[in-house]
């Protein structure tokens, strides 16, 4: 650690800005049927902005089941906004065309 922060040091920059200035991603899976999906996707990107949230990422994947599919979604969220990401996590998973939602880095298999 001492190394790092002398690289720190030397570029200019004071290690306790630059770890105030850190961002943290997360990741979850929403996993709807394939027709919802257009739909869903358009409101959680207009629902996460609105909560100050920034979608930084949305991959699609279809399982086995052909009439779903499943969304993994990444955001980026600084720490005094976790509550606020929480909170549209279990708004979205309220919602009827969602059948499954799940936080992490990996998706979940088709439910």
């Amino acid at each position: 650690m001492r190394f790092f922060d002398l690289f720190l040091r030397r570029a200019g920059v004071d290690r306790a800005t630059a770890m105030g200035r850190r961002r943290g991603t997360s990741r979850l899976t929403v996993i709807c049927p394939r027709d919802e999906l257009g739909a869903l996707r358009k409101q959680i990107c207009l629902d996460f902005g609105a909560a100050g949230l920034d979608v930084s990422q949305v991959q699609i994947d279809q399982g086995q089941d052909p009439s779903m599919a499943s969304a993994c979604i990444t955001v980026n969220c600084p720490p005094e906004l976790r509550a606020e990401l929480m909170s549209q996590a279990r708004r979205l998973s309220a919602n009827p065309a969602v059948r499954h939602v799940h936080f992490g880095a990996q998706t979940a298999a088709m439910a």
